[in-house]
């Protein structure tokens, strides 16, 4: 039981990982649509911050990944454990 539960949250937080990097391509399309939108090219904001923010995606992606492997890790390690703790005690 402990397996199926690290497994299920390892898969979860691994999918919650690729659909915030699939997302951080968005910041970046709508900053190509605003620059290309524009009348002039002169003036205007380079959008640099949307940059920043698709970079930021993409690290609170693997951030995730990262927190998924140690929920892998933690949950099969503290289940064994506490899972060998109960067998040790006595009966009532």
């Amino acid at each position: 039981m402990v397996f199926l539960i690290s497994q299920f949250l390892f898969i979860l937080f691994v999918l919650i990982g690729i659909m915030i990097w699939a997302s951080s391509d968005k910041p970046l399309a709508l900053r190509e649509i605003a620059i290309n939108s524009r009348r002039d090219n002169d003036g205007g904001s380079s959008y640099t911050m949307l940059r920043v923010l698709a970079v930021c995606l993409k690290i609170l992606a693997v951030v995730f990944w990262v927190l998924g492997l140690a929920a892998l890790i933690g949950i099969n390690v503290a289940g064994n454990a506490v899972g060998n703790l109960l067998q040790a005690s006595p009966p009532l």
